[in-house]
């Protein structure tokens, strides 16, 4: 019996190995003077700055869509998780910094950090409409750890660790996977992290540099004025 449990407790530890030999890691830390080419999008709106990601789009009298940088294709299960900081408000009219998952034409889920209304939000791309809204006192100029968990029609998502809300929504069921801004003069991004079956490894050999230091956006590079 002893042997049995034995051969058992050894294929299942075969099994996890084996699971997790078939899974990639996509990460940036966002080092170096560029942003990396296999991001895609709204690059415009998006500048590495001194070890971290910025992202801008405001306008002093509109208020403007997202704008996001995406990496992956059809990446359907994956954990990602990103340090986000809302740095510098507009108008406060909205004031996000969000994920954007899962995204395949106008259908995806945004998680976002909504400054102006203090809340932490979930909601459809493609017809806006939300899926959680928890109230939350986020704070300009302070780092929060979001993350997503995604399990085929099941997602989970958390703040600092902790869990925001849970959904089941089969509206769409891969796709890329990014960062988006909205009505802020900066937000800042770090140490962005994505694992799953169907992502390709990249940026794996770096090492996560939690705790860099905020700096505000002096106007780097030609983009900011």
């Amino acid at each position: 019996m002893k042997t049995f449990i034995v051969i058992i407790g050894v294929l299942c530890l075969f099994t996890f190995m084996a699971s997790l030999s078939y899974a990639g890691t996509w990460f940036d830390n966002f080092s170096g003077e560029e942003l990396d080419q296999s991001w895609k999008g709204d690059r415009d709106n998006f500048l590495v700055f001194e070890d971290m990601l910025y992202g801008r789009n405001a306008n002093p009298i509109l208020l403007l869509p997202l704008k996001m940088i995406e990496v992956g294709d059809n990446w359907d299960d994956y954990t990602v998780e990103c340090r986000i900081n809302v740095f510098t408000e507009n108008l406060l009219v909205c004031t996000k910094g969000a994920i954007v998952l899962r995204r395949k034409d106008n259908e995806g889920y945004v998680f976002a950090l909504h400054v102006a209304t203090k809340t932490v939000e979930v909601f459809r791309l493609s017809d806006g409409e939300m899926l959680i809204s928890e109230s939350k006192p986020i704070e300009l100029q302070k780092w929060y750890l979001v993350r997503a968990e995604l399990n085929g029609e099941n997602m989970s998502f958390y703040l600092d660790n902790e869990l925001i809300g849970k959904i089941t929504d089969n509206r769409s069921t891969s796709g890329s996977v990014g960062l988006a801004v909205q009505d802020a003069l900066a937000v800042q991004y770090d140490d962005f992290t994505v694992t799953g079956p169907k992502v390709e490894g990249h940026g794996v050999t770096a090492v996560k540099t939690y705790g860099k230091v905020s700096t505000t956006w002096a106007s780097p590079k030609s983009m900011l004025k």
